[in-house]
């Protein structure tokens, strides 16, 4: 039984599942992700999902290469309505931007349970993908930042638990942080990154005379870099 080497962004996805539950992963593409996690004994059986014929015909080939035609179920559908609840213990979205992975989760309302686990990769706009994982009960459990090539990703694993989603979105500048470690380089990289482009706005609005939406930015930026150790002098 072999399985597909995964990108740094899919191995950090990876290290995010837990050991002995099923997976459902969505926009599965090449079901590289849940090939590699059945392979390798974390999952007993995985479902391979995917809006796209293309794509679930190239995940079907990686499944049968491997030999797990009878444990990863393939299934053409949009987001997870193609999941039963009873089907899944963990629920991996990724490759997709924050506002995207935000819609399917609104669209499967039964991820609302605390005995499902949510590893979520945006490719953009992490941020939105924060905000309403706090509105709608999810608690980030973790969260981690993995270099690709020149590009920094975070993955996210959440569950719900709305008093603890409560509390997290009540932290000075929740939705740019999130639970991210500035200890770890990665995460120090991305947090920074985040403020510097927050500054950037904020500098815009100010000359565009826009003063109190800057002023919103810049203790936003703040509150980042105070977390990360650093000030503006640094840069």
């Amino acid at each position: 039984m072999s399985s597909p080497s995964l990108s740094p962004r899919l191995a950090m996805c990876a290290s995010l599942a837990r050991p002995g539950k099923r997976m459902a992963d969505i926009g599965t593409d090449h079901g590289y992700l849940p090939v590699y996690l059945v392979a390798q004994g974390v999952c007993p059986t995985a479902i391979a999902a995917d809006i796209r014929p293309g794509p679930l015909s190239r995940a079907r080939e990686t499944v049968k290469q491997a030999g797990m035609d009878s444990r990863i179920s393939l299934r053409l559908g949009d987001g997870l309505s193609p999941v039963r609840p009873e089907e899944t213990d963990d629920v991996a979205i990724t490759g997709m931007g924050g506002e995207t992975i935000a819609a399917i989760l609104a669209a499967a309302p039964w991820c609302k349970d605390g005995r499902y686990r949510l590893i979520l990769q945006p490719m953009s706009k992490p941020e939105d993908l924060r905000e309403f994982l706090f509105a709608n009960g999810f608690a980030l459990e973790t969260e981690r930042a993995v270099r690709e090539g020149n590009r920094l990703y975070i993955v996210i694993r959440a569950a719900y638990h709305p008093q603890k989603a409560a509390e997290q979105a009540e932290r000075p500048a929740a939705r740019y942080c999130g639970e991210l470690d500035p200890a770890d380089p990665d995460g120090a990289a991305f947090l920074l990154r985040q403020a510097k482009r927050i500054e950037s706005a904020a500098a815009a609005l100010r000359k565009a005379g826009v003063t109190d939406r800057a002023e919103r930015l810049e203790q936003t930026a703040h509150a980042i870099r105070q977390r990360t150790g650093t000030d503006n002098t640094s840069l």
